[in-house]
């Protein structure tokens, strides 16, 4: 009988593998789905413990893809904590708003990790849209437009927001 412990232990072995036989070169390797269906906590933490000490100081990029919905909160948090970069994907298929008319989806960057440096450094983390084009990915910094529907009230008031009363000589 084959289990998840089995499956993902096989796993990091063909990882291993592949990073023997490409020894110099730079590898990216994708898991998609990894650790599903999971039905031990405590087995996807030593896999992306052992994944992550088995690649410590080869030139390896692993991008591993897993739905944060079909995992414990307390397990999110683990796995997010244990990378240098979380990514979360949000599809704007099923919305409706116009604004969003153009773009497929929201990329939330969740976490980058400073790495060789000695300072603290400073992203950006806002969100970003992203579309698909022919054979080009766009990824665009989110900038929504200001809400300017007709309830929207304003005073119609002599004196508007300012810095003075208006009685003032030194009024700006």
């Amino acid at each position: 009988m084959i289990t998840e412990t089995d499956d993902l232990c096989k796993v990091i072995s063909d990882v291993r593998g592949i990073i023997d036989k490409n020894l110099g070169n730079v590898c990216r390797i994708v898991i998609d789905h990894v650790g599903l269906p999971i039905t031990n906590d405590h087995d996807l933490p030593r896999f992306f413990f052992n994944l992550r000490n088995s690649i410590a100081s080869k030139n390896v990029v692993i991008m591993a893809i897993y739905p944060p919905e079909c995992l414990s909160d307390d397990l999110n948090t683990f796995i997010e904590d244990h990378f240098n970069y979380v990514v979360r994907v949000k599809s704007l298929s099923s919305d409706k708003n116009p604004v969003y008319k153009d773009y497929h989806g929201i990329l939330e960057l969740i976490k980058i990790s400073p790495m060789n440096t000695f300072t603290i450094a400073m992203y950006d983390l806002s969100d970003r849209f992203f579309k698909v084009k022919r054979k080009k990915f766009i990824i665009e910094k989110m900038h929504l437009p200001p809400d300017l529907s007709e309830t929207v009230s304003r005073s119609s008031s002599g004196n508007t927001a300012g810095c003075g009363s208006g009685a003032s000589a030194l009024d700006f």
